[in-house]
């Protein structure tokens, strides 16, 4: 079974890095389309400052990431329930959705500086919506026969929030913590990309944009490369944690 599981997606990660190859060599202009092997080698041969842009990447990402959760969960928590806090908050969680990162980056530089602070601020921008939406959605979609099931033997409201209403949404909560994940490692690379560092001993997004001046373009592969395994690595861990809490019991983690 682990081998029909993995087998598709491997053969098509071959697919790729093959027409990848063949691409490159028929187009044979490396300075534009690098093959595998020079961007592996090149991955290798500058190991040590894409290590040094991925731990900076890493930590604006990550601390994005849990404050956005913080308060996504809190925000989430407090509209679920009260109806008035709903309909007061929720636009303007829609609005972290619709306004253009690019255009409040000026002001969040201009109150934040040219400093990794601001680039954790566009992390959590970017990433702090679909937690509050999923959370939202799954603490409010608790089966109304259960929920007067749960009054019946406790009238507690807090033991019925945590110990009926939070583990029935934890389908959609990691729903939208997977989202998220992702989706913070991008915001932190549009900080970088924004905000930069004033040299190039930056992020990942600092390196790309050093390394695409000076056409260094098989570095940029391999950066982006780093990017796109840090994302994976964050989306993979979270649904990780979301399988061994759920799989015993529901159904879309119980894999055959």
């Amino acid at each position: 079974m682990e081998i029909k599981r993995t087998l598709p997606p491997v053969l098509i990660l071959v697919a790729f890095i093959l027409s990848w190859h063949i691409g490159a060599v028929i187009y044979n202009m490396p300075f534009l389309l690098p093959t595998p092997g020079a961007v592996a080698s090149t991955f290798v041969s500058d190991f040590g400052i894409i290590m040094t842009g991925l731990a900076q990447t890493f930590e604006a990402a990550f601390t994005g990431y849990i404050i956005a959760c913080l308060i996504g969960f809190a925000v989430a928590t407090i509209m679920s329930l009260n109806h008035v806090a709903e309909r007061s908050l929720y636009p303007y969680a829609i609005l972290l959705q619709t306004v253009p990162v690019v255009a409040v980056a000026p002001l969040i530089v201009l109150w934040f500086g040219f400093e990794m602070k601001s680039i954790i601020i566009i992390s959590v921008i970017i990433s702090l919506f679909p937690i509050i939406n999923n959370t939202l959605l799954g603490l409010k979609s608790t089966p109304t026969t259960l929920v007067e099931l749960f009054e019946m033997h406790s009238k507690n409201s807090i033991v019925s929030f945590f110990k009926l209403r939070v583990p029935a949404a934890l389908p959609a909560i990691f729903s939208g913590l997977k989202i998220s994940a992702g989706l913070s490692v991008i915001g932190a690379i549009v900080g970088e990309f924004i905000i930069g560092s004033g040299s190039e001993d930056g992020g990942l997004g600092v390196q790309i944009i050093y390394a695409q001046a000076e056409l260094e373009t098989a570095l940029v592969m391999a950066l982006i490369t780093a990017t796109t395994l840090l994302g994976f690595t964050f989306f993979a861990t979270i649904s990780t944690l979301g399988y061994y809490l759920m799989h015993k019991w529901h159904e879309s983690e119980q894999r055959g």
